[in-house]
């Protein structure tokens, strides 16, 4: 009896337990579900064409709609046999069909979605698409146009080339050999011309949508290289530094190494390169707080330097060796930060990694050993201009920064110069507030880019004011009652914003000793009259101790007492 009662309790138990086990199922069914409706709501806001309906025209390239033949099992049997219990890496391997020869005339846009830019060359193109298709001859093949999100299909666009956003290329029917399209001369004739087709003329169907879409497109339009902070959102400082080092890594993966025309990796950094990049990285060794957990990653990066700057491979390995720590697991920009533009958390990221740099300036100028030359505000600023000279891969924001700061934007040639010894304490300030007045130069032209854009007639004093930054109710005392800056009160709120609170490990950096030449030649004959004056000083004194020395052995001091007594 004892058996079975045990037997027919067992039985319960399981009829008992089955509801929650069905619960349970049904939880893991359900959060599977919403996972993936996330990865695919995730990808989609890496597309800028393909869930617009008004972009239909635009054949945005995405893997699951793509034709069986962009990627197969062949290539995975083939490199395990090349290289056997290697890891098989199937994004590299992605061929999409309009990329291969058996295709009639074409157009491909290489994007971006945190480009800026690209958002404002989006209309364009739908544009220039729809009137290079109305226009086509019914005797002319047709000519399709692609689109190609980078940030989704990385390796695409590496292979290919492709060294900033946007870039766009034309084919030939049955032909594989790009043709560089320059965006500023970018029309339905000279699309049709390259890809050797013939368009009727405009009369045929009009022009008044291009005409609503050119108007003012040659002036320059921005992106907010420096963040995207229009729409005024607060964010907290935790995420100022995850979006700043979210961008520092993205940065390294796509900018530092690029492909050739054969889609073979550039190979290791030239000698300019490598000094831009090892200075990239000893700025922020020294300027960034040292109580971030970036430093883990800049560290092992600057120890192992030579390594890092030979191949792309030594470098992602060092990024996702720390990607896990120094992120959280966390690889999204905060939404504060991509507010203003989709996808615009990568400029805004990069922004404020820069803010914070600027406020490193000020408060670690003190904590350095060596290379003081290193820690000027002109060289900080050098270095910054070096590295979007040749590591950022935005053409529109590279240009305009290279450009404003060769000739001498914002007045930096003068605020910059500091004397060697002892600068006053003042002159610290001013890269700080340089990057800043850049910084709402920017947002100024990006908000006057996005008002023609929108068909607004005019720009005031007043609507250009909206756009700079801090605003009143952020920061009310950073304007007096006329309206102009308060730059004492515009410095606090920055630190405010981009440094750390509470008590810093006030630690000492030792930075590389290089040998950089002078510009100006008052620094030479500075230097070498102060070696002189070094020079003459140590000889008189060991003159002087050696005669001091000769006179004690001697005894010649006491002789010359008796003939004074």
């Amino acid at each position: 009896m004892v058996g079975v009662g045990e037997k027919k309790c067992d039985s319960v138990g399981r009829w008992r337990r089955r509801p929650a086990a069905l619960f349970l199922l049904f939880y893991i069914l359900l959060h599977s579900i919403e996972s993936a409706h996330g990865r695919e709501a995730d990808d989609r806001i890496r597309f800028i064409y393909a869930d617009d309906p008004g972009a239909t025209v635009i054949l945005e390239y995405q893997l699951h709609n793509a034709p069986s033949k962009d990627y197969s099992g062949d290539e995975q049997k083939i490199a395990s046999k090349e290289q056997p219990g290697s890891e098989y890496d199937e994004e590299r391997h992605i061929k999409p069909y309009f990329l291969m020869p058996e295709n009639g005339p074409r157009v491909v846009q290489y994007y971006s979605p945190w480009c800026g830019h690209c958002q404002f060359f989006k209309t364009k193109y739908v544009a220039l698409a729809k009137e290079t298709i109305v226009r086509l001859p019914d005797d002319q093949p047709e000519i399709n146009f692609h689109a190609v999100s980078c940030s989704v299909y990385h390796w695409i666009c590496m292979q290919h080339g492709v060294k900033g956003f946007p870039t766009i290329v034309a084919f030939k029917a049955n032909s594989v050999e790009p043709h560089l399209l320059k965006e500023k001369e970018l029309t339905a004739e000279s699309i049709a011309e390259t890809v050797g087709v013939q368009l009727n003329a405009p009369a045929a169907w009009g022009n008044t949508a291009e005409s609503e879409v050119v108007e003012g497109d040659d002036e320059f339009r921005p992106i907010d290289i420096l963040g995207a902070s229009l729409n005024g959102l607060v964010r907290t400082r935790d995420a100022v530094y995850k979006d700043a080092a979210l961008s520092f890594m993205h940065a390294l993966k796509t900018g530092v190494f690029s492909k050739e025309e054969d889609g073979q990796t550039s190979g290791p950094l030239d000698s300019v390169q490598r000094e831009v990049f090892s200075d990239w990285i000893d700025l922020l060794y020294w300027a960034l707080p040292p109580t971030w957990i970036l430093h883990t990653l800049i560290n092992d990066i600057r120890n192992n330097i030579d390594s890092v700057m030979v191949s792309e491979e030594n470098l992602l390995f060092m990024i996702e060796k720390h990607q896990d720590v120094v992120n959280g697991g966390n690889m999204k920009w905060s939404t504060q930060c991509s507010k203003a533009y989709d996808q615009a958390g990568y400029s805004c990221g990069l922004w404020s990694l820069f803010h914070i740099i600027s406020n490193g300036v000020i408060e670690r100028h003190r904590a350095v050993l060596g290379a003081q030359d290193q820690v000027s505000t002109k060289f900080v600023a050098q270095t910054m201009r070096n590295y979007i000279d040749h590591f950022f891969d935005c053409d529109q924001c590279r240009e305009y920064f290279v450009e404003m700061f060769d000739t001498c934007g914002f007045d930096h040639c003068r605020r910059f110069k500091q004397p060697q010894k002892l600068p006053p304490p003042e002159s610290w300030r001013e890269f700080t507030l340089w990057l800043w007045e850049v910084h709402n130069d920017v947002n100024a032209r990006l908000f006057e880019a996005e008002l023609k854009r929108e068909g607004g007639a005019g720009t005031s004093k007043h609507k250009l004011n909206l756009a700079s930054w801090p605003r009143a109710e952020e920061c009310p005392t950073c304007r007096d009652r006329s309206g102009n800056w308060d730059k004492d009160a515009v410095l606090g709120h920055l630190k405010k914003e981009y440094w750390p609170g509470g008590v810093q490990n006030f630690r000492f950096v030792v930075l590389k000793k290089k040998d950089y030449s002078k510009d100006e030649s008052s620094s030479f004959i500075s230097d070498l009259l102060e070696n002189f004056l070094f020079l003459a000083i140590s000889a008189g004194i060991v003159m002087w101790c050696t005669r001091k020395q000769y006179i004690s052995f001697t005894g010649r001091h006491k002789k010359m007492d008796r003939d004074y007594v």
